[in-house]
């Protein structure tokens, strides 16, 4: 990186320094979201494999991670080889019985398998592509970017100081410092679901689906999410119930500062350059993914209400499977957890402080027994930096119902402001300090 920017133009550095300078002074109101890739596997012998296979494609994105889509959609579970215990091949499935819940050594296995299979497929290269814009119809005219990086990120405040970071010796290295901190927050999901139907209790499970937090093309050939029966539509359309049950298995890009100075001194080219693309695009060890680890859930719905149809239903239930799986996530890395900020302070007559609004709830797996830090963001040295400005707690029944479709559930246009929280006894001399903008994000 540092041959890179080497030539760059002294009087616009010294500019672009004195710029640095005043972002330094500056307290963010942006902060820095994780980025999250969704993915999954379709069985076409599945009874509600193809509904939830258009279901998957119409779910609203996590609104706290950004949406990192890289056009890999399907794979076919039978491409999924060498999977440890499995019998039939692709990945183990859970059979109907007591638990419906695959044994650890089953979920390693399944974990092994994807992982191996994730890099096969370069997803890893693919994230980092989509990170850096690369465009380009051949490599003749292939070439980066880091619109997506400046978008996402708090430093370039503006597209004139985003052009000067590109011709300065600070801004060119921030701007590589604030790509290592976004980048080495992405992350892969992959849900592994079974559905069990009213009719299907007692016997083996005939629905066993897979949603993997990000769909490969290039296995399943881009159409095996269409090869579905032409029966479809001959499932009954009012079943009484069913239970779903999740495994959800998360992956983390490996991205750090040393893979960092290799992709800006053997890759990255912001115009067009066919010896650099090519590299990228053959190397083969650079950008890869690691296994984190996976959660369980169970949900289960005993009747089909006339407030639903089946379609709306199995959207409810597809939504929230994941939703809890990556809250239960969250909750055990840290890396993982999302921040939200704080949108409202109230007040009460005397102009004191009385609580603090944020639009995190029960979908992220917010419980009155939880605690949270609320942080002030700063640019230090072109980098994000988070102090810990007070400890805030969810107060009890004002906890945000934000499950999809909660609203239509629970029959009532529902308080949309967020939970509520109150300062921590420990910190009630700090109740004044916190502004909207600053960010919250759960402690242990």
């Amino acid at each position: 990186m540092k041959k890179y920017i080497l030539g760059m133009i002294a009087a616009a550095m010294l500019s672009g320094a004195a710029m640095a300078q005043e972002a330094e002074k500056k307290v963010l109101s942006q902060y820095y979201r994780n980025a999250l890739t969704n993915m999954m596997v379709y069985h076409p012998e599945d009874e509600f494999g193809y509904d939830v296979y258009l279901i998957f494609n119409e779910l609203p994105p996590q609104e706290r991670y950004d949406k990192h889509d890289i056009n890999l959609r399907v794979i076919d579970n039978s491409k999924i080889s060498g999977v440890a215990g499995s019998k039939n091949g692709g990945l183990n499935r859970q059979t109907y019985g007591a638990s419906m819940v695959l044994t650890d050594k089953e979920k390693q296995a399944n974990a092994d398998a994807l992982l191996d299979l994730l890099n096969r497929a370069e997803v890893g290269k693919r994230m980092v592509a989509k990170w850096f814009n690369l465009t380009g119809t051949t490599l003749q005219d292939a070439h980066f970017g880091t619109q997506i990086i400046e978008e996402r990120s708090g430093y370039n405040v503006s597209m004139q100081e985003a052009e000067m970071a590109r011709y300065t010796i600070e801004g060119a290295a921030a701007l590589q410092d604030v790509s290592t901190e976004l980048m080495s927050h992405s992350f892969v999901l992959v849900s592994d679901m079974t559905y069990i139907t009213a009719e299907d209790r007692g016997k083996a499970a005939k629905t066993t689906m897979q949603i993997f937090g990000a769909v490969l093309d290039a296995f399943g050939g881009g159409n095996a999410g269409k090869r579905m029966a032409e029966d479809v539509e001959d499932i009954a359309d009012s079943f009484t119930g069913f239970k779903v049950f999740t495994h959800s298995y998360l992956f983390q890009l490996v991205w750090n500062e040393d893979i960092a100075n290799h992709f800006y001194q053997y890759h990255y080219t912001d115009t067009p350059n066919p010896e650099k693309i090519r590299a990228f695009l053959e190397d083969q060890d650079s950008y890869k993914l690691i296994y984190l680890g996976t959660e369980s859930a169970k949900y289960e719905k005993t009747k089909l209400v006339s407030k639903y149809n089946r379609e709306d239903l199995l959207q409810m239930i597809t939504a929230r499977s994941i939703d809890n799986n990556i809250a239960k996530l969250q909750k055990r890395f840290e890396a993982f957890r999302v921040k939200a900020p704080v949108t409202q302070v109230e007040y009460d007559k005397k102009g004191r402080p009385t609580g603090y609004r944020a639009q995190i709830g029960t979908k992220e797996g917010v419980e009155d027994n939880m605690k949270f830090e609320v942080l002030e963001c700063r640019m230090v040295r072109g980098k994000i930096e988070y102090r810990r400005v007070a400890v805030i707690k969810p107060v009890r029944n004002k906890i945000w119902d934000n499950r999809f479709n909660a609203m239509l559930e629970n029959d009532s246009d529902g308080d949309q402001s967020g939970t509520l929280f109150r300062i921590d006894a420990a910190d009630k001399a700090k109740a004044g300090s916190i502004l909207p903008g600053m960010v919250i994000r759960q402690i242990d």
